[in-house]
């Protein structure tokens, strides 16, 4: 081999004696190049931008020899620089891998929801509810046997099991020692209407009744032609209807027969009453003086009093039972308190009633299981 020979001539050429040893110079054999470290990547998939290694690294060397002998004389100084790079170059660093982060994957739009189509419709406008129809004692659509379809609040008018008025069979009563009732009635100021059913007149305070010593406030009195009450299947001309009510609700209705003649009681066994001669009453005359000349206006004359107490009979013995409103709601739970002695009137007054209300009463209803009850 070359290189071989290089090194025995070189070895031959120092054993020969030379005047001036320290003079002589052995050529200089650079070391071999120290071995790099080949970096390893953090990411296997990158390639590497370097030349491939020799393979043989004395055949480089002595390559590199032959090539600095053919160029000068003299020492020859073999240095690493002259040798082929079997490694890339330290200075060329890798490129740090650059994370590239995954963005996420974006869902895919929706399509847009299409807009709802509004059909506006014009409604027609809903019919107006057809008028409440007034309830009346005449035959009718708002007449007694309609008053329970009138409004729901009328039911008790066609199922109720006390309802008034009623027919009173004298001979049926249950005679008894009842309380007396004390009239605590003053004058007061008169206020009435006309409501188209029959004629009221406004109570005042301080007009009160006491029954069973319970205390109850006059609050109206009207007026019925001919009366609701009966008396063995008849009845009388005219009753007035003293209405009364405690302050927890409950009612009492003192009724006052009122007649001009005895013809309507015949089937009454006492009648010593009609052997007084029939006159004006002064109460009822104050009424039938003031009706307002227009239905459901408030009549109130200056300085026109009233005393309740002009529409009670001498005799305030009276029968007793529960009973009901006489109108709509029919409500149950009221005493009544009929008189047994009637108020006298002329045939005048009875007329002149008549001719603003005629047959406001409403029909007998059925008595059922209940008591009367007559004072003794």
């Amino acid at each position: 081999m070359a290189g071989g020979s290089i090194a025995i001539a070189a070895e031959e050429k120092a054993k020969e004696p030379s005047p001036t040893t320290a003079q002589t110079a052995k050529p200089t054999i650079a070391p071999a190049a120290p071995s790099i470290a080949t970096p390893v990547s953090k990411n296997p998939a990158a390639p590497v931008a370097a030349a491939k290694p020799s393979s043989n690294s004395d055949q480089d060397m002595a390559e590199a020899l032959v090539k600095k002998i053919s160029k000068s004389s003299g020492d020859i100084v073999l240095r690493s620089s002259d040798l082929p790079p079997p490694y890339p170059d330290p200075k060329a660093q890798a490129k740090p891998e650059v994370k590239v982060e995954k963005k996420a994957e974006a869902k895919p739009k929706e399509p847009p929801k299409p807009e709802p189509i509004i059909i506006i419709v014009k409604e027609e406008p809903a019919p107006p509810p057809p008028p409440e129809i007034p309830w009346t004692y005449v035959d009718g659509p708002g007449g007694p046997k309609n008053w329970a379809t009138l409004r729901k609040e009328n039911q008790l008018c066609e199922v109720g099991k006390m309802q008034s008025p009623i027919n009173i069979i004298t001979d049926n009563t249950v005679k008894g020692n009842l309380s007396p009732i004390v009239f605590e009635y003053q004058p007061f100021l008169l206020s009435l209407l006309d409501n188209g059913r029959s004629v009221e007149v406004s109570g005042r305070a301080n007009n009160n009744i006491v029954l069973n010593e319970k205390k109850y406030r006059l609050v109206a009195i009207h007026f019925h032609k001919p009366s609701e009450e009966a008396f063995n299947g008849e009845r009388a001309e005219m009753s007035a209807h003293l209405v009364h009510e405690h302050y927890d609700g409950s009612k009492v209705i003192v009724a006052v027969l009122m007649g001009s003649s005895s013809r309507l009681f015949d089937g009454v066994p006492e009648k010593k009453w009609w052997n007084n001669a029939t006159q004006d009453n002064p109460l009822f005359q104050i009424v039938l003086s003031h009706v307002p000349l227009v239905r459901n206006q408030v009549a109130s004359p200056r300085n026109v009093a009233i005393n309740p107490l002009q529409l009670l009979p001498e005799d305030r013995t009276y029968y007793t039972y529960m009973g009901s409103l006489t109108e709509p709601p029919c409500t149950e739970g009221v005493t009544w308190i009929i008189m047994k002695t009637p108020l006298l009137v002329t045939p005048q007054q009875i007329h002149s009633f008549g001719q603003i209300h005629n047959n406001n009463v409403r029909p007998l209803q059925p008595q059922g299981d209940r008591i009367v009850k007559e004072i003794r």
